[in-house]
């Protein structure tokens, strides 16, 4: 689970955008422009341009910066540094204000160069915090980092306390998401510092509630709890519940990493409940993902089991408002080219108000024509490129996002693979009872819905290998339930019979996945082959649920047929299972094994493998020793899958007696 972080890099906008007004005063902006036309002086012009760009600002912006634009190319033509920084920054907010961060770079490093130029110390602050932010949001933290210092030692200088804790707290999460923990928690330090002479509350909680995760990081969990202690009172103060529940999850994740599973289930609990009643999405889905986390820890599968469930499905529903999130940009975007167009359009109309001044001559209106005709082709060409680029910068973003959640997914897919490892039984104790044997188990993902379990009693030796429903993380999940209720049967219930131990495995599977009413959604089970085997008299006992047993004998392959049900889903909750007697002699070799095998697409027609072929296989190979037979099966199947998919979980098990 994410540890929830409150950035506060927006706290202060930026100087141009923040004296933009919400309506343009059309009075106050012709008499403006009526001054600016009659203006001789040049830099005058420049301010009176930049004083009518920000009239704008607030309410049309494409106007606002036609007027910056030509501030800027009147800048550049008589070289004056403070209305190139100016002008170059307004349309650089322009740019960030359409999310078209490439643009905004490119106007704010123009603005930075001209400003420093002339120590625009108070211009230069908004500027480079406003790279810093972008940089942040590019993931690009190293150069992130290097503007937010800039704004640090700026806010230094001029005594600007609020913007210092603001500056000093952007520089701890940079340094937090580079990995350098220690450099963070000195910067939040710093920045609580800051916030607690302004009284500024919520960067007081902020701040705290980022040190309560450094500090967790860094392994003083003690520094941590106070810290979230603090932050969760200034919260209440400020009456931010929502925020409240993300930290009341933080301190369920310090808990659960500390093996204090009771004190971190209440923390997890209350958060959810914040979540819930606030309708927080986000910080309801880290509360379910940490339950389950927390259960499955605890091993309690079937809660671990539902909590993964309603993260799983919220997280669907995340992703969908994700959808819709960028959706929305792809329409601010279009927006942002309609408006592009308006600029050329005023452009346009501009020239052609210039042109029927100078001349009213006929040249004058020939040329005119083939001008018009030149500016339409170059916005066409333009408005292509424009498309384009845009295009490739969402194609390059999207795949930047969708390799960021492919990693998050791996990493949980991971987590439970280390848990159903953790329970599959020991190799060693089946050693004891057949020094010959081998294992083939090939999951199709990492995550494997097959599993073999082995356990004693009363002198017996139990083993067992199951196909559970699917395969992957869901598959994985019902694995675990099946050995836990196996040991359930065997090792706390003492039921020694096969039938009975098959029989409380369906009930329990069925009441763990509440498939006891005919409401229920979930149809899982698993199909399973379960044994006991008595060392000295060689006494084989078999029960199966759809899957059968083979025993090769004197060159014949001898097939027990399983009982034709499965355990969990559609089949009753009183269903029988058969219990078979063998009486086994040296030298017969025993095989249970899964579908995936003999339902694997391949050879030369691409067909499945089939029973009927792998009863050729075992027949043919059985004599070879167990460890080769492990190795050539393998090959066998890979040979025959060829360059197509592994359609599912393989599980073959050999003992030879």
């Amino acid at each position: 689970m994410k540890l929830f972080q409150i950035n506060l890099l927006l706290l202060f906008v930026f100087f141009f955008v923040a004296n933009g007004r919400s309506q343009v005063n059309k009075a106050r902006v012709d008499s403006l422009y009526a001054v600016c036309i009659k203006e001789k002086a040049d830099t005058a012009k420049i301010n009176l341009l930049i004083l009518i760009s920000s009239e704008f600002q607030g309410k049309d912006k494409v106007k606002g910066v036609s007027f910056a634009r030509e501030a800027l190319e009147l800048s550049y033509r008589i070289r004056f540094e403070k209305g190139i920084c100016l002008s170059s920054a307004i349309i650089g907010d322009y740019y960030y204000g359409q999310l078209s961060y490439p643009d905004a770079l490119k106007n704010y490093l123009v603005a930075s160069s001209a400003g420093e130029k002339e120590g625009m110390s108070e211009e230069l602050s908004q500027i480079y915090n406003a790279m810093g932010i972008i940089y942040s949001n590019q993931q690009r933290f190293e150069q992130s980092l290097k503007y937010f210092l800039k704004v640090a030692k700026i806010a230094e200088s001029r005594k600007n306390a609020k913007r210092l804790a603001v500056s000093y707290n952007n520089i701890g999460i940079c340094y937090k998401n580079l990995g350098r923990h220690t450099e963070a928690k000195k910067y939040y330090n710093l920045a609580l510092d800051e916030f607690e002479k302004t009284g500024f509350k919520r960067g007081i909680a902020s701040a705290n509630s980022n040190l309560g995760i450094i500090s967790h990081i860094l392994g003083d969990d003690d520094a941590a709890l106070k810290h979230y202690a603090r932050a969760t009172e200034v919260f209440r103060q400020i009456k931010d519940t929502v925020n409240e529940a993300g930290i009341n999850s933080n301190i369920g994740e310090l808990y659960r990493d500390k093996k204090e599973y009771k004190k971190a289930l209440e923390y997890y609990q209350k958060g959810l409940d914040q979540a819930l009643k606030f309708r927080s999405v986000n910080f309801t889905d880290d509360a379910y993902e940490g339950i389950s986390k927390l259960y499955a820890e605890m091993k309690d599968f079937e809660k671990a089991y539902r909590y993964n469930q309603l993260h799983l499905a919220l997280k669907d529903s995340i992703n969908n408002e994700e959808g819709m999130r960028q959706v929305q940009e792809m329409e601010k975007r279009l927006e942002n080219e309609k408006q592009e167009k308006e600029i050329q359009i005023l452009k346009q109309e501009k020239e052609i108000q210039r042109l029927k001044v100078a001349s009213q001559s006929a040249v004058i209106k020939k040329n005119s024509v083939i001008i018009y005709s030149v500016i339409a082709i170059l916005i066409i060409v333009l408005i292509m490129a424009f498309f384009i680029y845009k295009a490739y910068k969402q194609i390059k973003r999207t795949n930047i996002e969708l390799a960021e959640k492919k990693k998050e997914i791996q990493d949980s897919i991971n987590y439970a693979k280390n848990i159903q490892e953790a329970m599959l039984p020991e190799v060693s104790v089946l050693r004891n009872y057949f020094p010959e044997g081998f294992g083939l188990f090939m999951p199709k993902d990492v995550v494997s819905g097959d599993f073999y379990w082995f356990n004693e009693l009363n002198g017996r030796f139990y083993f067992a290998i199951a196909d559970c429903t699917g395969h992957g993380v869901p598959g994985g999940f019902m694995s675990m339930i099946g050995i836990d209720k196996l040991n359930q049967s065997l090792t706390d219930n003492k039921i020694d019979s096969l039938s009975d131990i098959l029989s409380f495995l369906n009930n329990g599977i069925k009441k763990a996945l509440k498939q006891t009413n005919n409401s229920s959604l979930s149809r899982d089970g698993m199909d399973i082959a379960i044994c006991s085997f008595d060392k000295e008299t060689r006494v084989l006992n078999y029960a199966g649920a759809n899957r059968p047993l083979f025993v090769v004998r004197n060159n014949e392959v001898l097939e027990f047929k399983p009982t034709k049900a499965s355990i969990g889903g559609f089949t009753e909750i009183d269903q029988v299972f058969e219990e078979q007697v063998i009486q086994l002699f040296k030298n017969d070799t025993l095989y249970l094994f899964s579908d995936g095998f003999v339902d694997q697409f391949g050879g030369p027609n691409k067909k499945k493998f089939m029973t009927k072929q792998l009863k050729s296989v075992l027949l043919e190979n059985h004599s070879l020793p167990m460890s080769k037979q492990e190795i050539y099966y393998k090959q066998i199947f890979e040979n025959w899958r060829g360059s197509l998919d592994q359609v599912d979980d393989v599980l073959l098990f050999g003992v030879r007696i």
